[in-house]
C-alpha cells in the first residue's frame, strides 16, 4: 500500500480503496491481538467532500480505542469472550457471576453447588464442561463510554430504521456530543470508574460554560446529562453490571420558563397571511404554512405526508397524520386524522400529491420559512413558524371544543382513560369550523381546477 500525501496513517491499496492503519503503540503491545489497526474509509479519492468526514469518524474511533486501552480498559477480544462465557453459562441455564461474587456468596452454596453440578453432568455426557464460563472464571471487561454510545445506538436500531437520514442524524448528534464531552472534559472513563464527583464536576463546567458565555438557557446542558443518564442507565441494565448511575438526578437549573410566543388570529389574518405576504415563499412553504395554520400539526408532519395521506376526495377531506417511508412520529398519540377547513383544505387542493420539496427535510423547511418570516418582519418578537401550532391550540379553547377532540387534533396525551370511541371526523370539523381562520380573498387559492398532464398535478397559481 501507498501513503497518502496530507493525510495521516491513510494509504491506498493497489485496488484504490483507501484505508486508515496505525501502528498500534509499542506500551499497547499484547493488549490487542492485532499488529496494527486497519480500517477501510469506504472512499477512492481523498479529495471528495465526504472523505474528510469517514476520516474524523475512524481516527476519532481508533484515538478513543488506544485511550481506553492505555487506561486498562477491555480491548475487543476481551469483550467477546466475555459475551461468549455468559452465553455459555446462560445455555446451562445460569446467570453468568464472576467467581470472586460467588465465592463470597456463603449464603447461596445451593447456587455453587448446582453450578457444579451441571459442569459433572456434561462431562458424563462427555460434552464440553465449559467450568469458565459457568464458574465466573473469565474476567468482566470494563465497558468504556465509548463503546457504551455503540452499544446503546445497536440496542435502538428498530427505532432508528422507521427514522429517515435527516431524523437519525437528530437522535444520534446530542448521544454523540453528550460522549464526546464528557471525555474531553473529565478524560475517558469505563462505566466502572465514572464517579459522582466526575459527574458533578461535568454538570460544574456546563454552569461556568454558562457564565462564561452569558448563555441563560440550560437546556442543552441539560440534554447533554439527560443523555449520558440515559446511555449509563440503559448499558448499565442490558449488562447486568450493577452500578450506580453517577448522572442520575443532575440538572442545571433554568433561571425562567421559556415560552413559545403564540401567533393570534388577529396577527395571522391581518398580518402573516394577508394579501401576498407569503408570495416569495415557494410553493411548497407556502403549504406548509397554511396547513399549520389550521391543523396545529408539527412541520415534520406536514412534510412528511404521502399522496395516500391526502384523501380529498373523502366525504369529508382529511389528512392522516401517521408514521410512513418519509418520516417516523414521535409518540404512538401523534397518529392521527384531521379534517380540512380554511387555509388547510386549499392548500392540500394545491397540493394533493404532499409537498416533495421538504419531505423528510425538516430543518431545512424550518430555516427557510423563518428566515423568510423574520426578514419580512411577518413575526411578533421572539415568536417562530412552532407559534403556529399554539396559536391553534388557543383558538380551540376560545371556541371551547371539548377536551377530548383537543387532544385529539393536537395529538396530545390525555390523562383520562379513552373510554368508547374516538369522535368522528364530522364532529371535529364542527370543532374546526369556527377557529378556522378568514383569510383576505387575495390571499385565497383559487381551486376551481384541478389540471392533470403526463401523470403531473399542475399547480395553478395564487390568485391576484
Amino acid at each position: 500500500m501507498q501513503s497518502v500525501k496530507g493525510w495521516g496513517h491513510v494509504y491506498r491499496r493497489n485496488n484504490g480503496t483507501l484505508y486508515y492503519v496505525r501502528r498500534v503503540p509499542t506500551d499497547l503491545v499484547g493488549a490487542v491481538k492485532e499488529r496494527q489497526f486497519k480500517r477501510s474509509l469506504k472512499h477512492r479519492d481523498e479529495r471528495l467532500p465526504g472523505f474528510k468526514s469517514a476520516y474524523d469518524a475512524v481516527h476519532h474511533e481508533v484515538e478513543a480505542l488506544i485511550a481506553s486501552l492505555r487506561q486498562g480498559h477491555s480491548a475487543p477480544e476481551a469483550r467477546r469472550d466475555y459475551e461468549l462465557a455468559v452465553a455459555r453459562s446462560q445455555r446451562l441455564g445460569f446467570d453468568f457471576r464472576p467467581m470472586s461474587e460467588l465465592a463470597r456468596d456463603r449464603s447461596n452454596t445451593d447456587d455453587l453447588l448446582a453450578r457444579l453440578t451441571a459442569l459433572e453432568s456434561k462431562i458424563q455426557d462427555a460434552g464440553e464442561p465449559d467450568p469458565d464460563a459457568v464458574l465466573g472464571a473469565v474476567a468482566k471487561p470494563s465497558v468504556s463510554l465509548e463503546y457504551a454510545f455503540e452499544i446503546f445506538v445497536g440496542l435502538n436500531k428498530i427505532e432508528l430504521a422507521a427514522k429517515n437520514e435527516g431524523q437519525r442524524k437528530r437522535w444520534r448528534n446530542p448521544l454523540e456530543l453528550a460522549e464526546r464531552t464528557f471525555s474531553e472534559v473529565v478524560g475517558h472513563r469505563s462505566l466502572h470508574a465514572i464517579t459522582r464527583n466526575d459527574a458533578l464536576k461535568f454538570r460544574e463546567w456546563w454552569g461556568e460554560r454558562r457564565i462564561a458565555q452569558n448563555v441563560t438557557s440550560a437546556n442543552t446542558a441539560n440534554k447533554t446529562l439527560g443523555a449520558l443518564r440515559k446511555i449509563f442507565r440503559v448499558v448499565n441494565e442490558t449488562h447486568r453490571l450493577r452500578l450506580e448511575n453517577p448522572f442520575q438526578g443532575l440538572r442545571l437549573i433554568e433561571p425562567e420558563q421559556f415560552e413559545r410566543v403564540s401567533l393570534t388570529r388577529d396577527w395571522l389574518e391581518t398580518v402573516m397571511l394577508q394579501n401576498a405576504a407569503l408570495e416569495g415563499l415557494d410553493e411548497d412553504a407556502r403549504g406548509i404554512v397554511l396547513v399549520m395554520a389550521d391543523t396545529g400539526a408539527h412541520l415534520n408532519e406536514i412534510a412528511g405526508l404521502a399522496q395516500e395521506d391526502i384523501q380529498l376526495d373523502a366525504e369529508i377531506p382529511h389528512i392522516v397524520v401517521r408514521a410512513n417511508s418519509i418520516r417516523s412520529l414521535k409518540t404512538a398519540q401523534s397518529t392521527r386524522t384531521i379534517p380540512l377547513v380554511g387555509t388547510t383544505l386549499s392548500a392540500m387542493q394545491r397540493n394533493p400529491a404532499g409537498l416533495p420539496q421538504y419531505a423528510g427535510k425538516n430543518a431545512s423547511a424550518s430555516a427557510a420559512i423563518n428566515k423568510y418570516l423574520r426578514k419580512r418582519r411577518l413575526l411578533p418578537e421572539g415568536a417562530t413558524l412552532y407559534g403556529l401550532r399554539h396559536g391553534f391550540q388557543d383558538r380551540l379553547i376560545e371556541v371551547e371544543a371539548p377536551e377530548r377532540i383537543q387532544a385529539d387534533l393536537m395529538g396530545h396525551k390525555t390523562l383520562r382513560p379513552k373510554y368508547g370511541r374516538s369522535p368522528s371526523l364530522a364532529q371535529m370539523r364542527k370543532s374546526l369550523e369556527r377557529p378556522a381562520l378568514t383569510l383576505d380573498s387575495q390571499t385565497k387559492c383559487d381551486t376551481s381546477y384541478q389540471q392533470y398532464r403526463y401523470g403531473k398535478t399542475l399547480r395553478p397559481p395564487f390568485a391576484r
